[in-house]
C-alpha cells in the first residue's frame, strides 16, 4: 500500500484535531469523512481536504476507496461502530477508551483477528515521543530505582446532564474520559500493578466526578493517579527515582517539555515539538503498519489495550462506577438501531 486511504466516522471536536493532524501525515490521503447530519459532514469534508462526505457510517463503510476508519465518536457508540468497520472489512483505529468494558473489547479484537485486519486504540499520549522517551530514561536506571509517581488531570466542568462527561448513556465520567490517562501511565511505565486501591467520589447516576487511585507494581514503585471534572489541577507528571527525578510541565499528556534532574548534575530540559498537534504519531504508527501488512502495532498491542481496559473494570467494580445495561451489551451493541 503505497497511499493509506482515510475515512473519519465521526465529525466532532477530535475528529477535527486528528484531521489536523492527518494533513501533516505522510502518505496519507483525506478520503472520507461521515456523520449522522449529512450537512454537518459536508462541511467537515469541505474544511479539511476531505475528497467526499457521507450522512451515514454505513456509506462510509460501503466506499471501496477507503482502507481504514478512524472513529471518533462518543466512548458507548465505540464498540459498534467499531464492529460495523470491521464486519464491512476495513481496518480500524478507534479512539480512547476502546469499548465500555474488556469483554466488548475481546469481540473486537477476535474479529479483528479472524478477518485479518488491522486493528488498534487512539491513546495518543502512547505514541507521544516524550512519553517514549521516559520509559527510556527509566528503563536505563537514569533516576535510579523509581519510588514514586505522582500524575494528576482535573477539569472544572460546570454540571450538565447532557454533557457527554455527566452523561451515563455517553459513558460519563472522569475515570473513562480523563482518568484513563494517569492510569495508562502508569501501566505503560510500570506494568500490571501488584496492587491497587481506588475511591471514587459519584454522582447520582453512580459515574465519578472524581476518581484517585493508589497503585504498586511488581518493582515496588507507588502510583498516585488522581483525575476529576471539579476542579482545576496542574495536570502533571513527576517521577522519583533514587537518584532524580522527571517531570512533565504542564499538561503532560500532550507534547510538552520533561525536566531531568540527576543528583549533582545540572537540569535538563527535553523538548519533543510536535510534527503538527500530536495526533500525528498514531497516525503514522497506523500507516506504518498498514503498509508493513501488520494487524496489530507493536507500540500499542491489544494486550495493552486489553489490560488497561481491565484495570478501569477492576476499578469500577470497586468505586461502584455503573453504566446504564444497554451500553454494556455484548449481543445488540448501544447504537445499533441507528446504523441500521
Amino acid at each position: 500500500m503505497e497511499k493509506i486511504n482515510w475515512g473519519i466516522l465521526g465529525c466532532g471536536w477530535i475528529a477535527n484535531k486528528f484531521a489536523e493532524a492527518l494533513q501533516k501525515t505522510n502518505d496519507s490521503v483525506l478520503k472520507a469523512a461521515a456523520a449522522r447530519d449529512g450537512d454537518r459532514a459536508a462541511e467537515f469534508a469541505s474544511k479539511w481536504g476531505f475528497e467526499k462526505s457521507y450522512g451515514s457510517y454505513r456509506e462510509l463503510v460501503d466506499d471501496p476507496g477507503v482502507d481504514i476508519i478512524y472513529i471518533a465518536t462518543p466512548h458507548s457508540y465505540h464498540f459498534a461502530h467499531t464492529k460495523l468497520c470491521l464486519e464491512g472489512g476495513k481496518h480500524v483505529l478507534c479512539e480512547k477508551p476502546f469499548t465500555i468494558n474488556a469483554r466488548q473489547l475481546k469481540i473486537l479484537v477476535a474479529m479483528a483477528d479472524e478477518k485479518n485486519l488491522f486493528l488498534m486504540e487512539a491513546l495518543w499520549s502512547m505514541f507521544l515521543p516524550g512519553i517514549i522517551k521516559t520509559r527510556e530514561l527509566i528503563e536505563k536506571g537514569t533516576i535510579g530505582e523509581v519510588a514514586s509517581m505522582d500524575v494528576d488531570f482535573g477539569m472544572n466542568f460546570p454540571y450538565d446532564p447532557k454533557h457527554r462527561l455527566f452523561n451515563p448513556y455517553l459513558a460519563g465520567g472522569a475515570l473513562l474520559d480523563i482518568g484513563i490517562y494517569p492510569l495508562f501511565l502508569s501501566l505503560f511505565l510500570f506494568g500490571k500493578p501488584e496492587s491497587l486501591k481506588a475511591h471514587s467520589l459519584l454522582n447520582e447516576n453512580k459515574i465519578d466526578l472524581t476518581t484517585s487511585l493508589i497503585t504498586q507494581s511488581k518493582g515496588g514503585t507507588i502510583c498516585n493517579l488522581t483525575s476529576t471534572t471539579r476542579a482545576n489541577t496542574p495536570v502533571k507528571a513527576r517521577i522519583f527515582g533514587t537518584k532524580g527525578n522527571i517531570e512533565f510541565n504542564n499538561w503532560w499528556f500532550t507534547p510538552v517539555d520533561i525536566t531531568l534532574r540527576v543528583d549533582e548534575q545540572e537540569d535538563k530540559v527535553l523538548k519533543f515539538p510536535p510534527i503538527a498537534n500530536g495526533y500525528e504519531y498514531e497516525a503514522m504508527e497506523a500507516v506504518r503498519c498498514l503498509k508493513e501488512g501488520l494487524t496489530e502495532s507493536e507500540m500499542m498491542p491489544h494486550s495493552f489495550s486489553l489490560m488497561l481496559m481491565e484495570q478501569m473494570d477492576r476499578i469500577r467494580k470497586i468505586t461502584g462506577i455503573t453504566y446504564p445495561k444497554e451500553i454494556e451489551s455484548l449481543d445488540r451493541p448501544y447504537g445499533w438501531d441507528e446504523i441500521e
